[in-house]
């Protein structure tokens, strides 16, 4: 089933709840580019304590302490930028699973509240484990990264992985050169028996990227709308 992600920049944890009861599959917190920090994404995560939606966070680089940490606040998964390499994507999976699959130290606070009654490990095992594909090398080398045990989806960055084949940055592409890359990765995903996401703007193009093969789609981010809610109450008024 598809899943239909929405995208969290703002770090209060009331103004999350509100986005997150709007029925998304999946919500991300963006602790990359987005201005979560730890007690940030803590206290969002807490805030939102039902089963659903899904709760992934973006950590800001591949680094198994930020990976541990945020699965450990309660996350339900994480997705990793700039995997340029099998090494990288090797390291993304050690730190998110448990032994024997990973290397996972064990402490996981408040992700233990998240698992309820059921054993911690049981709720771990569960978890969705995103490797960017966004750089040249990463788009060269997506085949043996899609392989990799451990990693259960490619997400495509679009604005870097733009940038990367000499294209201006920006979202909702359409270009041959980004069309081939995108089914490039999708096949990957595919081979490998895994999920394909990617980060849209908007609804409409959303949907085509689920027509062209992806299995998650981010479809707007918390600052657009709040920027084109105000905006249009203030056209409404001076019209």
């Amino acid at each position: 089933m598809a899943q239909i992600n929405g995208w969290m920049s703002i770090p209060d944890a009331y103004a999350n709840a509100l986005f997150a009861g709007a029925g998304w599959d999946s919500i991300t917190l963006d602790a990359q580019h987005g201005l979560f920090d730890d007690r940030a994404v803590r206290d969002t995560l807490h805030a939102l304590s039902g089963p659903t939606p899904r709760r992934l966070v973006r950590v800001p680089r591949n680094d198994p302490a930020l990976v541990c940490r945020a699965l450990d606040l309660g996350a339900d998964g994480v997705i990793a930028p700039l995997i340029d390499s099998v090494a990288d994507a090797r390291a993304l999976a050690a730190a998110a699973w448990y032994p024997p699959r990973g290397s996972r130290s064990f402490g996981p606070g408040l992700g233990a509240l998240r698992a309820g009654a059921q054993p911690y490990e049981a709720y771990a095992s569960q978890i969705e484990v995103w490797a960017m594909v966004e750089t040249f090398p990463g788009l060269e080398a997506v085949e043996a990264i899609a392989a990799v045990d451990g990693v259960t989806g490619l997400f495509i960055g679009p604005n870097d992985l733009a940038l990367a084949l000499g294209l201006a940055s920006g979202s909702n592409r359409e270009e041959p050169l980004m069309m081939d890359a995108f089914s490039r990765i999708i096949a990957a995903a595919k081979a490998a028996g895994k999920d394909c996401g990617i980060y849209c703007t908007n609804p409409a193009y959303a949907r085509r990227m689920l027509d062209l093969g992806f299995t998650m789609v981010t479809v707007t981010q918390d600052t657009a709308l709040l920027r084109a809610g105000a905006a249009a109450a203030v056209a409404a008024m001076r019209a």
